[in-house]
């Protein structure tokens, strides 16, 4: 069943960083405070995360294979060897990144 249009329009409304922020800075307080629509916006939120990522470790992945390393300009590779690097860092935080979505609909939204 899709979210309400009075849900939608309150999740539009969020301020999700002072909202995380919030949740942060004193969770055991301020989580079960969390109303359906700040829960609903950072659940989507993260499922939208979880998809960067794993676009992303799988650019990074092609990008490793693709490059000529032998014979490319020294300066180059150093900048996109030294963006992979930073990409790969980003990302080990968020490991195991989930590769099967739990439900059919969840990659389409």
């Amino acid at each position: 069943m899709p979210p309400s249009e009075a849900l939608l329009a309150a999740v539009a409304k969020l301020d999700m960083i002072e909202l995380c922020g919030r949740i942060i800075a004193n969770p055991e307080r301020n989580a079960p405070r969390a109303s359906v629509a700040e829960v609903f916006a950072l659940a989507r939120a993260t499922e939208g995360l979880w998809a960067i990522a794993l676009e992303a470790m799988l650019l990074v992945n092609a990008l490793e294979q693709a490059m000529p390393w032998e014979g490319t300009d020294g300066e180059q590779h150093e900048h996109v060897a030294i963006q992979m690097a930073a990409v790969r860092d980003l990302l080990t935080p968020l490991s195991p990144i989930p590769t099967q979505p739990e439900n059919d609909h969840a990659s389409s939204s």
